[in-house]
């Protein structure tokens, strides 16, 4: 299991090139997302802009997949290796078909067996399920019935992400799942000591862990 690490959704002083580099070497990372949530499109421009030339060469040099959370237009003015797509947003076939088939689509399923068999029938190459906790990102007030969720999808197909109020006290609840990935936040982002310090002590109750990655 790895970290799929997520842009805050606005302006954050703790977001930069250089913290991302110094927790890219701390922590084991297969996907960067931009994910700015600005309401106009030419915000969300501005933000991806000026961080985007540090960030993806980053992820080039560390093989760090950089994803770009919903929107076409900005997939459209960048160079990405894949796109984040909500259940209200265009769908995975629309996104293969214009960006490619090797272009990755991930879906957020929530906890719904419908929308996780939809993705698999559109050839998405990963899926997203949560929140597994409470969080401020979503708007969503419930989160997910994990056990539920696990119970209806005993072989899952595709790989996948948890993702929804992940920090240090309760991600290692997650393992048991064998996600691929857990996506962290605010817990990064937003931690009181910085998101250096909040790399070092994800990495550090790991190391501290009867957990292997296999």
């Amino acid at each position: 299991m790895k970290f799929y690490i997520i842009s805050p959704p606005e302006i954050n002083k703790n977001f930069n090139h250089r913290n991302f580099d110094l927790i890219t070497d701390i922590l084991k990372i297969n996907y960067f997302q931009f994910r700015p949530k600005h309401s106009s499109i030419l915000n969300r421009l501005k933000f991806v802009d000026k961080h985007y030339s540090k960030i993806s060469e980053i992820c080039r040099k560390k093989k760090i997949k950089m994803i770009i959370n919903d929107d076409f237009e900005i997939a459209e003015k960048f160079k990405f290796d894949g796109i984040h797509l909500g259940q209200d947003d265009k769908n995975c076939n629309e996104a293969k078909m214009k960006f490619g088939q090797n272009f990755e689509v991930g879906v957020s399923c929530s906890d719904s067996l419908i929308l996780y068999n939809e993705a698999i029938n559109q050839n998405a190459d990963y899926v997203a399920f949560g929140p597994v906790f409470k969080t401020y990102s979503k708007k969503k007030k419930r989160t997910i019935n994990i056990e539920n969720l696990f119970h209806l999808l005993k072989n899952l197909r595709l790989p996948f992400t948890l993702i929804g109020g992940i920090n240090h006290s309760n991600f290692m609840q997650l393992f048991k799942y064998k996600p691929i990935n857990i996506a962290i936040i605010n817990s990064i982002w937003n931690y009181e000591k910085g998101p250096v310090e909040s790399a070092i002590l994800f990495n550090k109750i790991l190391n501290q862990s009867d957990y292997n990655e296999t």
